[in-house]
């Protein structure tokens, strides 16, 4: 498993850096700051950059002094990035202008601080915690990813295989190129998720305004093993949450009525009530204790003895949760190299005898994420419970097998493969989906792979541009061809110069 939580300060510095600067150092000098009838002020700074500058510089200390919030750090960032911008505009032939560029070296640091605090703070939450923080903060960068962009038409899911292994920047970069201008791709992966989890995500979490077009499932045979305990489901099925879900909210970006044990209060415009569905945790069966029930698109987990309670009871969770936080911020969760986009780019690149210096080598027949291999169980209801939602919905759904490497790919892990694959073509002939199966795509090129099993930035660049000439999937039309974005292509564009060496 790469890790995750790994140092965000050089993508934020660049990434934030980049963003700020360029959108106002674009505009002219003195005469493209905008006037205002606020008196001598305002006239002042539009003729004379400097003092501008200095004023702006002035207040982001004073706003530091006191800052203790994210929004309050960036706000902070703010300041010194129009200061910034005010420097910039002072001309070469100004005698302050070695003087003033001097102090943008400072004023520049001060910005890339300003931004790291604002990181430690953590991402604002859009939903009560979900029992993960990965989806949590997913969740949260979709929603403000929908709000700024709309509904992606290309909503990619699956593990942490697919979080890193298909970057939807060069995804929307091949589509255009094949004859799909204009496409929005977003990577709504999260790591540890399998079936249960991807089906929760899809048919209760998102609201109908927060649907993609069409659903790219990119995963592998873990995912669908019910005989193995499914510990990121069952961390969702004990979290605040879960429990509000199942009281009938749903993120979206509408807004909703304070609730009655609220009066007067205004709640998180980032969840919608609706009707709760039928089938509840309540209403299932006796399992085992790593199985769960999919009853009318709701599953459930059994835990382990010390949860059981309150497992089979999140009405009892919400009663405890919804009223502390229906009407107050859900709190932040930390922030993780993810992009705009939800895409994880890892750069390593498999060296088999580098990669096992630092860790042990697993055989397939100690491999947990085998044990007990089952393709018929929980997970298998939830591919069925999705599938039914999606079709119910007009939504297409295509599964992505994805690759692994040949040194993961030894007999008994292949013996498993195998009969995973003969269970996805069932499933793509009875028209459940599309299937592209890219299992054995790079077997021998471990350039390719971050680790055995999952793919590096180079993959995922490649596999994007697989999946975007694969004539067997529909590819939805852009709404509005004319109006693709042009910057984003332009991101992945310049991001694809560099290629992979071969080992």
């Amino acid at each position: 498993m790469p890790k995750l939580f790994t140092s965000r300060a050089g993508l934020v510095i660049s990434l934030s850096v980049g963003t700020l600067l360029s959108c106002c150092i674009g505009s002219p000098g003195p005469q493209g700051i905008s006037q205002s009838d606020n008196g001598k002020a305002a006239a002042a700074v539009s003729a004379d950059p400097w003092h501008g500058a200095i004023s702006e510089a002035n207040r982001a200390s004073q706003l530091a002094a006191t800052a203790a919030t994210a929004t309050q750090w960036q706000q902070v960032a703010g300041a010194w990035g129009r200061s910034l911008t005010l420097l910039q505009a002072i001309p070469a032939d100004d005698p302050r202008h070695v003087f003033s560029q001097r102090k943008a070296r400072e004023y520049q640091q001060n910005l890339l601080l300003a931004y790291q605090k604002a990181d430690q703070q953590g991402l604002p939450r859009a939903f009560p915690a979900l029992g993960s923080d990965v989806l949590d903060e997913q969740v949260s960068l979709y929603r403000a990813y929908v709000a700024a962009q709309g509904p992606p038409d290309v909503l990619i899911v699956g593990s942490s295989r697919s979080l890193q292994g298909i970057d939807p920047q060069v995804l929307q970069q091949a589509l255009a190129v094949e004859g799909y201008p204009g496409l929005r791709v977003y990577n709504f992966s999260v790591n540890g998720a399998t079936a249960q989890v991807v089906s929760f995500v899809t048919q209760q979490l998102l609201a109908a305004d927060l649907h993609p077009r069409l659903i790219v499932w990119a995963e592998g045979s873990r995912a669908f093993n019910s005989g193995r305990f499914d510990r990121t489901f069952a961390g969702i099925l004990t979290s605040p949450g879960y429990a509000a879900v199942q009281e009938g909210t749903r993120l979206t970006l509408q807004a909703q009525a304070p609730p009655a044990s609220a009066p007067g209060t205004l709640v998180e415009a980032s969840v919608e009530t609706v009707e709760a569905p039928s089938g509840t945790a309540e209403d299932s069966e006796e399992v085992e204790e790593t199985d769960a029930v999919v009853e009318n698109g709701t599953e459930s987990v059994e835990e382990p003895e010390a949860d059981t309670g309150g497992v089979n009871k999140p009405s009892a969770v919400a009663s405890e949760n919804s009223s502390a936080t229906a009407a107050t911020s859900y709190g932040t969760v930390p922030l993780t190299p993810i992009n705009s986009q939800g895409f994880l780019a890892v750069n390593d690149q498999f060296n088999l005898t580098a990669y096992y210096r630092r860790f042990p080598r697993v055989r397939g027949q100690y491999d947990d994420a085998y044990r007990a291999f089952r393709l018929e169980g929980v997970q298998t209801q939830s591919l069925a419970a999705m599938t039914q939602f999606l079709e119910s919905q007009s939504i297409p759904l295509v599964f992505v097998n994805l690759p692994l490497s040949n040194d993961y790919l030894d007999r008994v892990r292949m013996g498993y493969e195998r009969q995973f694959q003969r269970f996805l073509q069932t499933w793509a002939n009875q028209g459940a989906f599309t299937l592209v199966d890219r299992l054995e795509e790079w077997r021998w090129q471990s350039h390719l792979f971050a680790d055995p099993s999952h793919v590096n930035l180079y993959g995922a660049r490649e596999m994007a541009r697989l999946l975007a000439a694969d004539s067997r999937i529909p590819w939805p039309q852009a709404e509005s061809p004319d109006e693709a974005d042009t910057s984003t292509e332009a991101e992945a564009e310049s991001s694809d110069d560099s290629s992979p060496s071969e080992d």
